[in-house]
């Protein structure tokens, strides 16, 4: 049996399609993290894919905003399936079960934790020493603790709570679990490519949740082998939890193995990540059945890579697919839906107030930086697309806009292609080849207000050219080149002058350590600077002691100049 986790940052991105990216990872039970779909954006390409078996949690508060799946092969179809970690969003048969203890949490906190779709269960049987146990596979995607939001603090480590009570209440009902994801927590100074950086790294919450989720907080260099498994086995509160860290239960020492680098600054070149993304295994099935763990920094794709886990044991697959499964949906079972679902009453206030007050888990810039994506983007779009479905336009002007939108728009790629000359104005035929020089007003096509190059046709092909071609034609049919006229002068005169004006943006200095064109960046975090630009060394990030990683040069950009 073969697991692999991989924060995929957005699942429409593979423009290969999911089925080629799910097969080139060769597992049995795929999840991913980060799809950034809801139910409203997932089409049946995502969520039917020959041959597996979906199971997808969104968030419900805010589209293009977190998410999980997971694939599981037909031959690895679970028995039981839900999503969530609270069970309020459990509605049908075939549930997991085993809740925990949540009486530290109130009845609006469990909610919450649920509501920005951080996590989906799976259940199934497999066969170890011809003995069939019950495997349970929790996909999470730990939110990202804001510094500048103390609420945001307490809601990851409310959410590392629950995830802890669910774990440990299912490994005590007598399964084997996994929990896999993307954790957002380097544990260790090993998983961090610059700890030093950090003040007080061993005293954030997170990692202090880590300690004590995890059976060891250190695995000594060099420590022995059996001891080590005799001490997992007991799981004793002073070593820590019930849970093995399957990569460094292989690789205890191995450094610079990460598996997030931030794209704004290009630092997978140099290596220059952390290392959140993890399998973690009760210390039984991990020693019994784990044969191995890695990571797979040569697959691309995401800002993130994926994580894979390979058990000796083997899968028994269910005859057919939970509930839960996504091609039950009602617009993937092909089933005719009834016109009431389409009729449900929506009070858009209160659910633009709860997106804008009650949901403390929007995931704004900084969260997004910090998750090492492109800043903005998916709230400009769902800005665009809300703005452009709330205008209309005043009456008096609706018949300017649909005659504007009638007029054929300009296409770039026709001023490089050759086009038929019926659709020229005035073809030019061979005879008037011995006439006199003909003026550019000639080759001005009517009612055109683009000021791309104006078009003359070629008599013996019957085809028209752009007047970038004309001393081809010259040379063939003896065609005077067309004369300059007064007012490609007053054009000429213009453009200096703006462009005396309108300088653009300065000559970019060089760094002081490569002496290499610099980089122009601006200030996008609030506060004084907020807006100003600067320049800062091209080459990517990465450590201090690496000569091919960005030096430390930088400067303001001076408006004066």
């Amino acid at each position: 049996m073969k697991v692999v986790t991989w924060n995929i940052n957005g699942i429409r991105a593979f423009r290969g399609g999911i089925k080629k990216a799910l097969d080139s990872l060769d597992a049995d039970v795929i999840c991913i993290q980060e799809t950034k779909v809801t139910r409203d954006l997932l089409d049946e390409r995502i969520a039917i894919v020959d041959g597996y078996n979906s199971y997808f949690s969104y968030s419900r508060g805010r589209s293009g905003y977190s998410g999980v799946a997971t694939y599981c092969k037909d031959r690895a179809t679970p028995f039981a399936a839900e999503e969530g970690l609270t069970g309020l969003l459990v509605n049908h048969k075939d549930a997991v079960g085993c809740y925990g203890d949540h009486t530290e949490f109130s009845s609006e906190e469990l909610q919450l934790l649920d509501n920005e779709g951080r996590a989906v269960i799976t259940q199934h049987k497999i066969k170890c020493q011809d003995k069939e146990k019950t495997l349970t596979v929790i996909n999470v995607y730990c939110p990202r603790a804001d510094p500048e939001k103390p609420e945001r603090k307490r809601f990851k480590l409310q959410f590392y709570n629950l995830l802890q009570s669910r774990a440990e209440a299912v490994l005590k009902d007598g399964s084997h679990v996994i929990v896999l994801g993307d954790i957002n927590t380097s544990h260790r100074p090993i998983d961090h490519c610059d700890p030093s950086e950090i003040d007080d790294f061993g005293e954030n919450p997170g990692r202090k949740w880590l300690n004590g989720f995890l059976y060891s907080d250190k695995q000594e260099e060099g420590s022995d082998e059996e001891e080590h498994d005799k001490e997992c086995e007991e799981t004793d509160p002073l070593h820590g939890g019930k849970f093995v860290d399957t990569f460094r239960f292989f690789h205890p020492t191995r450094i610079n193995a990460f598996t997030c680098w931030s794209t704004l600054t290009g630092a997978r070149q140099t290596n220059y990540g952390t290392r959140i993304d993890y399998i973690f295994a009760d210390c039984q099935l991990a020693k019994e059945q784990f044969v191995g763990a890695d990571i797979m920094p040569e697959v691309e794709g995401s800002d993130h890579c994926p994580v894979w886990g390979q058990l000796s044991c083997s899968l028994i697959s269910s005859p057919k697919p939970p509930p839960f499964c996504t091609r039950y949906l009602p617009e993937f079972a092909g089933k005719q839906q009834k016109l009431s679902r389409f009729l449900v009453k929506v009070d858009q206030k209160s659910a633009q107030s709860e997106q804008k007050n009650t949901l403390p888990g929007s995931q704004e810039e900084e969260e997004r930086r910090e998750n090492l994506n492109p800043s903005g983007a998916a709230n400009i779009s769902v800005k665009k697309r809300s703005l452009t479905s709330d205008l209309v336009a005043p009456k008096g002007k609706k018949t300017k806009m649909v005659n504007a939108s009638s007029k054929p728009k300009g296409n770039l790629l026709a001023f490089f292609k050759t086009k038929n000359v019926n659709q020229c104005e005035k073809p030019l035929n061979l005879d008037e080849a011995a006439k006199p020089p003909i003026t550019e007003e000639v080759f001005s096509v009517a009612d055109t207000k683009s000021e791309g190059p104006e078009l003359i046709s070629d008599g013996s092909s019957q085809q028209c050219s752009t007047a970038d071609t004309d001393q081809h034609m010259n040379t063939e049919h003896s065609i005077p080149q067309p004369t300059v006229t007064q007012s490609d002068a007053k054009k000429g005169t213009s453009s200096v002058f703006w462009k005396s004006v309108l300088r653009g943006p300065p000559a970019p200095p060089c760094c002081k350590v490569h002496e290499e064109p610099c980089v122009l960046r601006t200030v996008k975090k609030e506060g004084p600077n907020m807006g100003k630009q600067f320049f800062v060394c091209a080459r990517p990030q990465g450590h201090v002691s690496n000569p091919e990683a960005r030096c430390n040069f930088f400067a303001w950009v001076d408006k004066a100049k």
